[in-house]
């Protein structure tokens, strides 16, 4: 019997060997399409379909309609006048003297108030925009107004006048890390920060506390949404901000980091899941009911959702149908109600989200400090730009309450007239025009160098 299973053994070892020798078990060094199995799948290279380019169509038409809305120089809130420059950055024009004039240029050369009060300010640790008074005047939370000019991509020697003398960007960064305080809302610091500083900066606080770029993130991520400012979109804006910076500079997905990346594509399949058929958004964000009464809050969730969407969602996802309908939403929105009395947060989170859509479907590059920006352009007389308006006669300044700026109208059954006088807009925070048929076209901003920035879509810890 023994002899018999050695035998068999035998036999079968010498058989496998043979086969072996023959190549019937080796790994073929050609493609099964080759035996006609399966067609080899080819690499194509990604090109902006044809709904793409039709949305693309309507995205420019929305921002360059809302483009129109002007902003009164010394009369309009930094408030205001910063979400501006967030949604369209040096190519936002205000009004100055009836003259348009880039409001980046307007807030370099000046030393521009509001209300008696100046918009920046020298202190012990370096500088910094006027802290909050009233709702809607000056910054609303720590370092939102420099988060907001964030895309303006201002230079560190970059200044602006004080009633003490100028102040740098670098004063304004080295005040931001000295005055931290962690019982404050720090979205805005993160969204501010992690613009301009390394990755493996290290500072100590006027409170003696030692903090860096990744404890910021660690906050943020800790940081409830349901209950922060604005449904929680700016705490998801500033962490997906800071992630894409993060892997822009070569920075693995690990750690910190990746739980940046996982909250962030958790809220990405939460925001599809909430999205209407129409594409809007609740009201009321991540808490999920809400309905709009008014065109701005038609726009409020919508534009600021889309905002942080499109800047949290891998390259590959802004394809996706949910994204393109949210963005054809808020571009018909902005065009159909274009005379229609619009809050300026609303408005230009939602020009944002467009501005950011077309940005990164034509491959433009994020921006980064070390690019030096278009240089600043002196004022002109008022008699050199396009006149928009007669100079107006001296007046007592323009009241803007709080609450009004707040006050949700309903929709009107026909659009909205022009206000007689640009100056009452100021008075409850809002701006409402008619459509400028004038030649107000602008030169083509230069396409800066692409960049597809592609996440990690299923994300591991790197040991």
């Amino acid at each position: 019997m023994i002899s018999k299973h050695l035998a068999c053994c035998t036999y079968l070892a010498v058989f496998v060997s043979a086969n072996l020798t023959f190549g019937q078990f080796k790994e073929p060094n050609y493609a099964p399409a080759q035996q006609g199995v399966i067609q080899s799948p080819r690499i194509i290279p990604k090109t902006t379909h044809s709904s793409n380019q039709e949305l693309l169509k309507l995205v420019d038409e929305a921002i360059e309609v809302s483009s129109r809305r002007y902003l009164i120089a010394n009369e309009h809130s930094p408030w205001q006048i910063y979400h501006g420059m967030n949604a369209y950055r040096h190519d936002f024009l205000v009004d100055y003297n009836g003259t348009l004039v880039p409001a980046s240029d307007w807030l370099s050369q000046t030393n521009p108030q509001f209300r008696g009060l100046p918009w920046f300010e020298k202190t012990v640790h370096g500088g910094r925009a006027h802290r909050f008074t009233k709702p809607y005047h000056f910054e609303g939370h720590p370092n939102q107004s420099l988060a907001l000019m964030v895309m303006c991509n201002f230079p560190y020697e970059h200044t602006f006048m004080t009633d003490d003398g100028p102040i740098t960007i670098q004063n304004i960064i080295d005040n931001a890390k000295a005055d931290l305080n962690p019982r404050e809302e720090l979205t805005w610091t993160l969204w501010f920060l992690t613009h301009y500083l390394d990755e493996d900066d290290t500072w100590m606080t006027r409170r003696g506390e030692t903090w860096n770029l990744e404890k910021l993130v660690q906050n943020q991520i800790n940081t409830q949404v349901t209950e922060a400012a604005c449904g929680g979109t700016h705490n998801l804006y500033a962490l997906s901000a800071a992630r894409n910076n993060h892997v822009r500079n070569g920075g693995e997905i690990r750690g910190v980091w990746l739980q940046a990346d996982q909250k962030i594509k958790r809220y990405l399949v939460a925001a599809k899941s909430l999205q209407r058929p129409d594409g809007s958004f609740p009201t009321n964000y991540f808490r999920g009911y809400g309905y709009p009464k008014s065109f701005s809050e038609q726009i409020a969730s919508s534009g600021h959702m889309m905002e942080w969407i499109v800047v949290g969602a891998d390259q590959t996802q802004l394809d996706d149908k949910w994204i393109e309908q949210g963005i054809q939403h808020i571009s018909e929105k902005l065009i159909k109600y274009r005379d229609e009395s619009a809050e300026c947060g609303p408005l230009y989170h939602a020009v944002s989200a467009l501005v950011l859509y077309r940005e990164r479907m034509n491959g433009v590059a994020w921006p980064r400090p070390e690019q030096e920006p278009s240089s600043i352009n002196p004022l002109p007389a008022a008699s050199t730009l396009t006149k928009i308006q007669e100079s107006p006669a001296a007046s007592e300044p323009a009241t803007m309450s709080p609450e009004q700026s707040l006050e949700a109208k309903p929709l009107p059954e026909q659009t909205a007239k022009k206000p007689i006088d640009v100056t009452e807009q100021a008075m409850d925070g809002k701006i409402s025009i008619s459509i400028d048929e004038s030649d107000l076209s602008r030169k083509p901003v230069a396409t800066k160098p692409v960049e597809i920035l592609i996440a990690p879509e299923d994300a591991t810890i790197i040991k």
